[in-house]
């Protein structure tokens, strides 16, 4: 506040002082008052314009911010929540789960989540706090856990509990995929979240990640999606992702969508993963290398992305696994408001483990964008090819698709999101 504001509210409150005196004899002790009573307002009126002056800021910006003027200090504030309801139908569920049910239905809460983030003492010190309410228990649960450090080099240094750099399906938020869920495949050769520590470099054109982590307890070793790789943490674990940019801006690969007016963008990532785990009582260790290639295209309303993914698991005393599948996906609007999309992923299971090892799934569907991912209604028809049952297929109640020894099982997927 200004020098002048100030002397014109101290005039004014004097003014005020004289009249509330009006009709009375005038003494040293009103003056006192009055003087007092003028002292503390300029007081208070410095103090609230010090508050205005520091900058202290909030509001949003996309995000729920509280920030400081410096800039030293911001936190953000979100959430995801996705609403879903599933239409399953299959045949012969009676002799995989013993009743005689062909239809499952009904609604789910799939995702429900807080995240905050953002930077302290200094813009390039940065955290993250990401948890998950239970679908079941309702309890909430840290997923994203990490601090790092952005280098002026292009640098970054990462350490906490995060994903790792592997798949670009699963790297991407769940809150950017074209489908209402992440492919089969995905769920297959996905590492889900780790422990450990990842330094990333980012040019023009060429990024890299590379992290030292306890490994992952996610890929399909024993014949089940998602299975249990060691009861404790591996011995150690080295995952490496490389990423070119051939057109485009690194900003349009943080999503699968490309919106209308988009530029041409083209971007293709290869990843490996290698690790060693050590189970105690006697096991045997066991050995993983995982290995994927993919491309992204992005252009004006239209999206392209084709990936492959591989396993091997080395198990000490037993045979080698080895597991392989693909994917292509693509979506184009038709409207401002409108995307279609389209999914085929299919992943081969290594037959000694694996009583069907072949497995296919079909998606279709669209995108109904009212302020774009923020929120979005989408609704897709997911259809299984070959039986469930025995084979490298999620038959998770997320994804929709259930245990079916039978072919040609379906879902109809309607979902929900809104981020805040």
């Amino acid at each position: 506040m200004s020098h002048t504001k100030l002397v014109m509210l101290a005039g004014a409150a004097m003014g005020l002082g004289g009249v509330a005196l009006a009709g009375q004899s005038w003494s040293s002790n009103n003056a006192d008052e009055v003087r007092a009573l003028v002292a503390e307002m300029m007081n208070d009126a410095q103090t609230r314009s010090s508050l205005l002056q520091s900058g202290n800021t909030a509001g949003h910006d996309g995000k729920f911010f509280l920030g400081s003027a410096d800039g030293n200090f911001k936190l953000n504030v979100g959430g995801q929540i996705q609403f879903r309801y599933i239409y399953n139908f299959r045949d012969d569920s009676e002799a995989v789960i013993g009743e005689d049910e062909d239809n499952t239905l009904g609604f789910q809460t799939r995702r429900t989540k807080l995240w905050f983030n953002g930077h302290i003492f200094d813009p390039n010190l940065y955290y993250n706090i990401t948890g998950a309410f239970n679908r079941n228990g309702g309890s909430f649960e840290a997923e994203d856990v990490y601090v790092g450090y952005k280098f002026d080099n292009g640098m970054d240094l990462r350490w906490g509990q995060f994903k790792a750099p592997f798949t670009r399906e699963e790297t991407v938020n769940s809150t950017r995929q074209l489908a209402v869920e992440r492919s089969n495949l995905n769920s297959i050769f996905s590492l889900g979240r780790v422990q450990g520590v990842q330094l990333a470099y980012d040019a023009e054109q060429f990024r890299f990640k590379g992290m030292f982590s306890d490994g992952s307890e996610l890929f399909p070793s024993n014949g089940s999606a998602n299975s249990d790789f060691n009861d404790d943490p591996s011995d150690f674990a080295l995952t490496g992702r490389v990423e070119f940019l051939a057109s485009g801006d690194w900003n349009q690969f943080d999503q699968f969508t490309s919106w209308r007016g988009s530029s041409n963008a083209l971007m293709v990532g290869a990843a490996l993963h290698w690790q060693d785990a050590s189970r105690e009582q006697g096991r045997p260790n066991n050995e993983l290398f995982a290995y994927t290639l993919d491309i992204s295209w992005m252009a004006d309303g239209w999206n392209l992305y084709g990936a492959f993914v591989g396993s091997s698991v080395d198990v000490d005393g037993g045979p080698t696994v080895d597991n392989y599948g693909f994917l292509l996906q693509g979506g184009v609007f038709v409207s401002d408001d409108w995307e279609l999309f389209a999914r085929w992923d299919m992943v081969f299971g290594d037959d000694d483990v694996f009583a069907n090892d072949e497995y296919t799934e079909i998606t279709l569907g669209a995108n109904y964008y009212i302020h774009k991912h923020a929120a979005k209604f989408t609704v897709d028809l997911v259809w299984a090819l070959d039986e469930s049952a025995g084979a490298p297929a999620n038959t998770s109640t997320g994804r929709g698709m259930l245990p079916s020894g039978e072919e040609d099982q379906f879902a109809i997927r309607a979902q929900f999101q809104l981020v805040f």
